[in-house]
């Protein structure tokens, strides 16, 4: 079953296997991530100064709202979808250090064509995933569970529940840090499962293989493959 990680923001994420990445995202996923109060940019920088678990508490109730009263992101409208990852998502995600926490050491001797390509693919990666999750989300709500973190801490995890009508609740984890532009996710957790720990083995064993092109081009088959499958079912 496909499952959903960021991305970026992930409330609805559907149920997975240990072994199968969760988002995006699926954005991710977050999962990539999360989305502004009221669905606003300016509302999304407000957002992000708040304490970690307010912030993850409010826009996960929000994007589950938006998600609930938009029948074309419910049917995995793709453009529909980027354009709300766009304005919602990546205003409060940490993209950058995401995709260079997953690549791991070969980020840093990526040329910046290819850092550039390697995030593009990455996130299309899990815009995709989180397309398919996105018919998981009615009977859907979040819990977030009591901080475990010092007022004083720059790098935190904020713990959630997944709770679905007349199913096990999910474990879904995001982890922040703070930075000058206030609190940033760079990576969650569903069932346990990381997201950047997870990517980092199958990109590691790719770019051993083929290196940081053929990660790049077997990123985008795969995306090609996953787009396909989504056109079809909509059809």
């Amino acid at each position: 079953m496909n499952t959903c990680s960021s991305s970026l923001l992930a409330p609805f994420v559907a149920p997975v296997h240990r072994q199968r990445p969760p988002l995006a995202s699926g954005l991710l996923a977050l999962v990539f991530a999360a989305i502004a109060s009221l669905g606003l940019l300016s509302g999304a920088h407000a957002n992000n100064n708040r304490p970690p678990d307010e912030l993850i508490r409010g826009v996960t109730q929000e994007i589950l709202d938006s998600i609930k009263a938009d029948r074309s992101l419910q049917r995995g409208n793709l453009a529909r979808l980027n354009d709300m990852v766009d304005q919602r998502v990546m205003p409060i995600v940490d993209f950058g250090k995401m995709t260079a926490l997953t690549v791991g050491i070969h980020w840093r001797r990526a040329t910046p064509e290819q850092q550039e390509g390697l995030m593009k693919a990455f996130r299309e990666l899990l815009l995709l995933t989180y397309a398919d999750a996105l018919r998981q989300v009615q009977d859907t709500s979040v819990q977030v569970r009591p901080a475990r973190y010092a007022p004083e801490d720059t790098d935190v995890v904020v713990r959630t529940l997944v709770v679905r009508a007349g199913k096990e609740p999910i474990q879904l984890d995001y982890r922040l840090h703070k930075t000058a532009a206030g609190w940033k996710i760079y990576d969650f957790n569903v069932l346990g499962l990381w997201l950047v720990d997870h990517y980092r083995a199958q990109f590691a064993q790719l770019i051993g293989s083929k290196g940081v092109d053929g990660l790049i081009t077997a990123l985008e088959s795969k995306n090609a493959g996953i787009r396909k499958s989504l056109q079809a079912r909509a059809s």
